[in-house]
């Protein structure tokens, strides 16, 4: 069998509030819901998970509902309620903020 990579690229808009949190260790996280649009088919939405630097700079970008987001990650698996859940794991996000004034990284509007 071939091995393959495990990456994924893409963009949405942010589709829910976005959530900020510390991992176990006390890393930055936050995490949101994705929608991206699929040709002639409805909206896909799908988890997001952000960690360390790129969660900070989510919380002084004041990444909200509806920006759009360009990622880099991964898949990543894990258990849910009911069922196995797949969902991203960000290596890299740009952020295209609404037309609302935003801070940039360094936290400056």
């Amino acid at each position: 069998m071939q091995k393959g990579t495990n990456s994924w690229d893409g963009s949405g808009n942010v589709a829910s509030d976005v959530a900020y949190g510390k991992t176990g260790r006390g890393d930055e996280a936050c995490n949101f819901r994705l929608a991206v649009e699929q040709s002639h088919k409805p909206l896909l939405y799908i988890r997001v998970n952000v960690y360390g630097h790129n969660a900070r700079v989510c919380r002084k970008r004041e990444l909200a509902k509806g920006d759009f987001v360009v990622i880099d990650g991964e898949l990543m698996n894990r258990q849910g309620h009911e069922d196995v859940l797949t969902e991203i794991r960000c290596r890299e996000i740009v952020i295209h903020s609404k037309s609302r004034a935003r801070r940039d990284e360094n936290g400056n509007r």
